[in-house]
Formats: C-alpha cells, sequence, structure tokens
C-alpha cells in the first residue's frame, strides 16, 4: 500500500513538472545545465524590458517559476498578515514581475562573475604568455608566406617522369603538387615544356608556367641545358596557375587567419568573442602554422637563406 502511494505521488509530480518543461519548451531532463539553458533563453524572449507585449510579463513569471521548481531553488513565499489590507490582482501581477526580475538579475550576476573567473585563469599567467608569444610568431610568419607569394625565386624547367598528368580532371601533379590546367593547348600538344616557379623564402613550388601560343624554339647557343627551351620564352603568352593544394592557392583567406591570434592578444576582452576565437587559435591555427613551418622544409630554406 506504501509503496502504491509513493509510485502514485511520483506520478503526479511528474506529471505536474511536465508542464514545466513545456513553459521552458524542452523535453523533461535531470540535466541542470539543459534547464538553466533553456531558462535564459525563454527569460531573454519574455523579459518585460525587452519584450513590449502586454503579456509578456505574465509568461515572465511562469518561466520563472519553471525553473525555481525545477532546479530546486524555488522561493516559499511568506503568507500575507490577515490584520493587512487585501491586494489587488495588479499589485500581486507587480510583485511575481519584480520577484522574476530578480531572479534574473541575480543569474546574470552569477554568469558575469563565473565569465570574469574564466578570463582571469586564461588571460593571465604562463599559459597567456605562451599564448601571446605564439601569437606573435604566427603573426610573422603568415607575413612571410604573404610576402612569398609575390616574391620569385629560382625558375626550373620541368619535364618527362616528373610530371604526372590527368586529361580527365585537366591536373598536372608535379612533388606532390597539383595544378589545374584550363587551357586547351596545353593538353593537345602532348606534353609540352612546363616551368616550374619557386618562392624566393621558403622554396616552395608555388606556381607553374606553360605556353599557350606556339612553343620555343631551342636555342643550341643556351648557357644551361636545363633551361634552355626557356631562352626564347621571353614575349610569349603564358599560362600561370598556383598549386591548388597548397598554402599559396588559398592566398589570401588564410593568411588573414594568422593574424587572428596576435589581434586576440591584443584587444583582450571578457567576451564570447573572445573566448571562441583564443579556442580556434589554440585547436585550429596554432597547429596549422606547425604544420607549414616544418612542411617542405621550409623554416630550414629561410634558415638557409638568412646565412647565406
Amino acid at each position: 500500500m506504501i509503496t502504491f502511494i509513493i509510485r502514485r505521488y511520483y506520478a503526479v509530480g511528474m506529471a505536474e513538472k511536465e508542464k514545466y518543461f513545456k513553459l521552458l519548451g524542452i523535453e523533461p531532463t535531470t540535466d541542470p545545465s539543459a534547464i538553466k539553458r533553456a531558462y535564459r533563453q525563454q527569460a531573454l524572449k519574455y523579459h518585460p524590458d525587452r519584450n513590449p507585449s502586454p503579456n509578456a510579463h505574465i509568461q515572465f513569471i511562469r518561466i520563472t517559476e519553471a525553473y525555481e521548481i525545477l532546479s530546486g531553488q524555488r522561493i516559499y513565499r511568506k503568507k500575507i498578515s490577515s490584520a493587512g489590507p487585501p491586494k489587488t490582482k495588479e499589485e500581486i501581477i507587480a510583485e511575481k514581475v519584480a520577484r522574476a526580475k530578480a531572479r534574473w538579475q541575480r543569474m546574470q550576476a552569477e554568469e558575469e562573475i563565473k565569465d570574469r573567473r574564466y578570463f582571469k585563469r586564461v588571460a593571465t599567467g604562463w599559459k597567456w604568455r605562451f599564448f601571446q608569444l605564439f601569437a606573435v610568431y604566427t603573426a610573422v610568419f603568415g607575413t612571410l608566406l604573404s610576402c612569398d607569394y609575390f616574391l620569385d625565386g629560382e625558375k626550373v624547367c620541368i619535364s618527362g617522369f616528373d610530371i604526372h598528368q590527368d586529361i580527365y580532371s585537366k591536373t598536372i601533379r608535379i612533388y606532390d603538387e597539383t595544378f589545374i590546367i584550363e587551357a586547351s593547348d596545353f593538353w593537345r600538344n602532348g606534353t609540352p615544356p612546363v616551368r616550374g616557379n619557386y618562392s624566393y623564402l621558403f622554396h616552395d613550388l608555388k606556381s607553374v608556367s606553360i605556353i599557350i601560343s606556339g612553343l620555343p624554339t631551342v636555342h643550341p647557343d643556351a648557357p644551361s641545358a636545363k633551361m634552355r627551351d626557356y631562352i626564347l620564352f621571353k614575349g610569349k603568352e603564358m599560362y600561370h596557375t598556383y598549386s591548388s593544394n597548397s598554402v599559396y592557392g588559398v592566398f589570401p583567406f588564410i593568411h588573414i587567419m594568422f593574424l587572428a591570434p596576435l589581434t586576440v592578444a591584443v584587444f583582450r576582452r571578457p567576451t564570447l568573442r573572445f573566448s571562441i576565437w583564443r579556442l580556434v587559435s589554440l585547436w585550429i591555427i596554432f597547429p596549422t602554422i606547425l604544420f607549414f613551418t616544418f612542411s617542405n622544409d621550409r623554416v630550414f630554406h629561410l634558415i638557409e637563406l638568412m646565412f647565406n
């Protein structure tokens, strides 16, 4: 009998709670974070200072009471003394609205304190100094990559087994770099000479050039057999294309992104935008810049250039 009463009481209690979950717009759950998040969304929507609707304050009272009950923080009000004058309906509603606003303000204050504690933890100390140092390095390396996009380095004639063609996708692959060749003359002429254009700072094969209006004549007095096919390239109409799978093929988008960590370090604020970009820098931008630093031996080519 006692077990039946307990089950009956529990069933009635759950049925009562379901309507509060509906007020918050979520399915029944025991997760306090989900309940709090739903309350914040509904409170922002129906707060009397934000919503001019005449029924907004009533809905604001309801969702506040629902949150207090579901979170176990409901404030039990004292009974009104019979000696005092009876209150009107408008006065009772005004008191409920005031209590709901006080609840909302307390929650906002608690969230602000948590945000400031989090900001102090991540924006101070040795971890923050490491972030600043890496942000400067990322910005400098990204700037060098941007400069290398415009600086011309060595130009090399590439032919034979170093070029892997795919006529169906109109691409050629040279030393793990893929180039899309849209010029139809290139595919009609078999395997015309291809000139590889290397960057100056990091010695990356950033682009290739091909002749699209008549092939050059081999110059018998060319000082270099490697470049003799290009002695008469001067003045010819050429087709240039950048590697589609390299940092030069996505210029300038990724290069601008490399400036984001430094911007976060300089203009740090206890805001959601700061938190998001800090995490993006830590988990995406910094690993990316490390990959670009050591892939293709870029950092070693730069050091060699500095000391030569």
